[in-house]
């Protein structure tokens, strides 16, 4: 029994090869037969090229199969029949993290470019026939959801009843790591800080101040403007990232630069919601962008500009240039652009 067990894992290992045969007379290499240069045995599946890159974006087989709905010994059958069609091994086994081989490195760029033409084509016809489907996955942070994702979803729907969007919320980071490992389609981000992935593309869509927010009663609600030198010696709430070690939150410390003027007490807070509770519960004043602000404002406190403060929160659309987008998504795209700012914010100002 143990001998049969052998030998037929024995050949189960040789149908794979250990690397892209040589490409002599009669032979074509594993780039070749991607191109299309030898087709008269090869049996190419989409959804094997698919899964392969998938694998490759999200950094592993098990990623990959629920990205994809799949299970996983589906996902290794895919790209071990991958492997075999093209006569070459394409990603290392035995090196973690993923690695690719040689031959997928060449063979990545190739790959995205037949799913791309494959995606255009659909695309393509399912815009002639005005009967766009799908899902759109959007990574979005809390207020841009609350405060303008709902028109937006509305019209899309309305033009494209077939389409339906799913949000994602979270902060800044989380929006690029979900945008980055595809696990969102196109994003609702911040202008700054700028992208650590420089593949990612945006159309500007709106420029938004900081407001200040105030229990009722609190003596600086006497004025109808604020001054960033009436923060001094507050206990400010802000939102950032409250393990890092900081009295404010990125916004407020790098876009308004009161990180000095603040008392040592001030709160950080990882959204808006709980900045608004803390802020009617009179722990201290706010400082929120304005649509933030507005998404939290309730009976016990009251919202105020910051005078001559040249500093903005710019909102963009944004999505991923070296992946295709799919026809839902590109609709989607297309409503966000059309879709009126919100109300209080002004457009961007051209570079």
């Amino acid at each position: 029994m143990a001998a049969g067990t052998r030998q037929r894992r024995n050949a189960n290992t040789h149908d794979l090869p250990r690397r892209c045969p040589d490409a002599g007379r009669n032979s074509v290499p594993a780039a070749a037969r991607l191109r299309g240069e030898e087709v008269r045995s090869m049996t190419l599946e989409l959804a094997w090229l698919r899964t392969w890159v998938e694998v490759v974006d999200t950094g592993g087989f098990t990623r990959a199969a629920e990205k994809l709905h799949l299970s996983q010994p589906r996902v290794s059958a895919h790209i071990a029949n991958l492997e075999r069609e093209l006569g070459c091994l394409l990603i290392e086994r035995r090196i973690r993290p993923l690695t690719l081989t040689d031959d997928g490195r060449a063979l990545l760029a190739r790959a995205r470019a037949v799913l791309a033409a494959a995606d255009e084509l659909v695309t393509a016809r399912q815009t002639d026939r005005g009967d766009i489907t799908g899902t759109v996955t959007v990574a979005s942070f809390a207020s841009g959801s609350s405060e303008f994702l709902p028109g937006v979803i509305t019209a899309l729907q309305e033009e494209h009843p077939g389409i339906r969007v799913a949000v994602l919320d979270g902060d800044v980071d989380f929006i690029e790591a979900a945008l980055s490992e595809r696990r969102v389609s196109v994003a609702l981000r911040t202008v700054r800080p700028e992208p650590h992935d420089h593949a990612f593309t945006m159309r500007p869509l709106w420029r938004e101040p900081f407001v200040m927010l105030a229990p009722t009663g609190h003596p600086l609600l006497e004025k109808s403007e604020v001054d960033l030198a009436d923060f001094t010696g507050q206990r400010v709430i802000t939102i950032g990232d409250p393990l890092a070690n900081t009295v404010v939150g990125y916004e407020a410390e790098v876009e308004l630069s009161i990180k000095d003027l603040v008392a040592p007490s001030g709160i950080v807070s990882h959204q808006p919601t709980t900045l608004g509770a803390m802020v009617r519960a009179g722990h201290g004043i706010g400082i929120i962008n304005y649509l933030g602000g507005v998404m939290v404002l309730r009976e016990g406190m009251e919202m105020r500009p910051i005078r001559h403060l040249n500093r903005y929160r710019d909102v963009g659309i944004w999505w991923h240039s070296e992946r295709p987008l799919g026809a839902a998504a590109q609709a989607f795209i297309r409503a966000v652009i059309k879709a009126p700012r919100p109300e209080g914010t002004t457009a961007i100002p051209p570079l």
